[in-house]
């Protein structure tokens, strides 16, 4: 599960998926790897809470959302009770699911339209900020539309990176979902994970998305890996892990 906040001619809406304090979770090893550890303890996590609002702590839960840690404390008030939310990191108080994803983008959502607009041509149609589980990074996804095609660049919402470049085509999909239902199970001993690791072998990076496809009747893995000399496409068998292809972007 991720968090997300779209954020469209100034406004930021949350939708059905968006990042929550008890929602978050991710298998991914990127981002165990970068789990950041509390720098407030919870004594000042409760002056941080009391500072916001006049009550007594009567709750603290520490979570863990991604590689971040969250304070929840819940305070008694003469009106209720109320939730405060507290980066554990910074202290921050966060108002809404969007806070800790804007505290740790550095790139603004202009700049970020302006990198994605000198990647494709096009009009940018939406543009979101949103936690990439995979990389354990805080990204833009910004569509951009030409012509009736769209297209969806991922940004590095620290760095300014463009990490990928996909073209929505509801032909090709309809085509690799064709393709999913003719993999027979039988081809498949290679797990998604030793793929990963068979194409970071082959090209030294990230990887920023695997899907298992067919061609010829023949099961692969077409994974797609960022690295310092650009995004590459590595084909590796699903049945032995044989690389078939490698193949850079332009």
């Amino acid at each position: 599960m991720k968090f997300k906040a779209t954020i469209l001619a100034g406004a930021i809406a949350f939708g059905s998926a968006a990042y929550g304090v008890h929602a978050m979770g991710t298998n991914s090893e990127e981002a165990n790897k970068n789990t950041q550890s509390a720098k407030i303890s919870i004594d000042e996590a409760k002056s941080i809470a009391l500072k916001e609002v006049d009550g007594k702590v009567i709750d603290v839960d520490q979570d863990q959302e991604g590689p971040y840690v969250v304070y929840e404390v819940e305070v008694q008030t003469q009106n209720g009770e109320k939730d405060i939310e507290i980066n554990g990191q910074t202290g921050k108080v966060l108002k809404d699911d969007g806070d800790l994803l804007k505290e740790q983008a550095k790139i603004t959502t202009q700049e970020a339209e302006t990198i994605a607009l000198g990647k494709v041509s096009g009009e940018m149609t939406d543009l979101d900020l949103d936690y990439d589980d995979r990389t354990a990074k805080v990204v833009y996804e910004v569509e951009v539309t030409h012509n009736g095609l769209e297209q969806d660049v991922k940004i590095d919402a620290v760095t300014g990176d463009v990490l990928h470049v996909q073209k929505d085509d509801d032909d090709d999909d309809r085509d690799d979902d064709l393709d999913d239902d003719n993999i027979k199970s039988s081809q498949v001993k290679v797990t998604e994970q030793k793929a990963e690791g068979i194409a970071l072998k082959e090209v030294d990076g990230e990887v920023v998305s695997i899907e298992l496809d067919e061609d010829d009747g023949i099961a692969l893995y077409e994974i797609e890996v960022q690295s310092n000399k650009g995004e590459a496409e590595v084909t590796v068998s699903a049945t032995n892990g044989d690389v078939l292809e490698v193949e850079w972007d332009d």
